[in-house]
């Protein structure tokens, strides 16, 4: 059978999760420093809906790749939600229905992203960036080991193997799809680049401003945009 153009992967935190509150599991007073730090994973994930909805009016104007890409992006992304609502469930008790009230009411303000928004070609170059920047950030996430059970840390791996293959499904769609403009990606990668000087506005893109983020300055910009143009360019004439 031949492979689908674009990667998926299929599992669930909250079977994870559930393995790890099934096997007996007791919190051993994990430090209460993590509470804001998974706070901020939390709503990063879950500030998905605003740009997935956000993106939705846009619809008819992606190509059949991005409209897919989309979809499985946000199935994931909520997965991801679901395990930080587990965890923070797990580690300090709060229920998911408290920690829904507090983000429901979250808006998107999307004004400083209209020009990448304005073309799937610029958008699939934010989501490459991005997206490679959360799998760097999240391997320096290296505490779960610290939390007393192996699930911990196969889901956060699992989350990370996500996020490659989003940033992976990304450069697939612009080799395939917008050969034409790869010569214009570097130029509109910088520009995305300047963007990190703003503040996070529930954007779900470009969330590097809080407690959960572990990246230096120079770990950002041309070290990202050179991994992305050398993607780009590897098999390309």
């Amino acid at each position: 059978m031949k492979p689908a153009f674009l990667a998926k992967r299929n599992w669930s935190s909250r079977a994870i999760f559930n393995e790890i509150s099934d096997s007996g599991w007791k919190n051993s007073k994990i430090d209460l420093k993590y509470r804001d730090f998974f706070m901020a994973d939390l709503v990063s994930e879950y500030d998905a809906i605003n740009l997935y909805h956000r993106l939705h009016l846009q619809r008819s104007n992606f190509s059949p790749y991005f409209v897919q890409y989309l979809d499985y992006w946000f199935a994931d992304e909520k997965n991801h939600a679901d395990g930080f609502f587990e965890l923070n469930r797990l580690l300090f008790g709060s229920s998911e229905e408290e920690l829904i009230d507090q983000l429901k009411t979250r808006k998107g303000n999307f004004e400083r992203l209209e020009e990448t928004l304005s073309s799937e070609f610029n958008l699939l170059l934010m989501f490459a960036y991005d997206e490679y920047i959360s799998v760097k950030t999240y391997k320096k996430d290296t505490f779960y080991s610290e939390f007393g059970h192996p699930a911990f840390n196969t889901w956060i791996k699992n989350l990370i193997a996500d996020e490659a293959i989003h940033f992976g499904n990304a450069i697939k769609i612009l080799k395939h799809t917008h050969t034409t403009n790869l010569g214009m990606a570097e130029n509109a990668l910088y520009n995305i680049a300047k963007l990190e000087a703003g503040s996070y506005q529930n954007t779900f893109l470009l969330d590097h401003d809080g407690p959960h983020f572990l990246l230096e300055k120079n770990q950002l910009g041309s070290t990202v945009i050179d991994t992305i143009l050398s993607a780009l360019a590897k098999g390309q004439k």
